[in-house]
């Protein structure tokens, strides 16, 4: 009896990851931030709607978060917020804010046209010339109007 009870709840848990996997990989026309890294690699935006995308970040360390558009992308999507940095939402109750702590880079994306845009991020120190980054994310933004 105590297998049977063990098979079936593995079963329904694998199942459960296996759903949450893919609802993860697609959004379409999200309200709030994505979230960068959380396996998000596709989005999906209809009619005037904004894309935010956040990314943790600790510029202290020197690395930055820089956003690369294609260059279809540069007249099709205006960026209202630039990699802008956020307090980490679980310190923001700190009367003070604390040096060097982590937060968040946000960029607010607003598409003036249809089309297929692979936004790309990259993590570096601005001032190492020809240095590789060291982690990117992608989004496969597809908007329709």
């Amino acid at each position: 009896m105590r297998k049977q009870i063990y098979i079936c709840l593995i079963t329904l848990l694998s199942s459960c990851v296996q759903m949450a996997d893919n609802q993860e990989s697609t959004l379409s026309n999200p309200v709030g931030p994505i979230k960068l890294g959380a396996g998000i690699s596709r989005v999906l935006l209809t009619g005037q709607s904004a894309l935010i995308v956040q990314v943790p970040s600790n510029p202290s360390t020197g690395y930055r978060w820089t956003l690369s558009l294609p260059p279809k992308a540069v007249n099709c999507l205006s960026i209202l917020k630039d990699g802008e940095f956020l307090r980490d939402p679980n310190s923001a109750n700190q009367a003070i804010p604390l040096v060097g702590a982590p937060g968040l880079q946000e960029w607010v994306i607003k598409p003036s046209c249809s089309g297929v845009f692979v936004l790309q991020w990259n993590s570096l120190r601005p001032w190492e010339k020809d240095q590789l980054p060291i982690t990117t994310h992608q989004i496969r933004l597809e908007v329709t109007q």
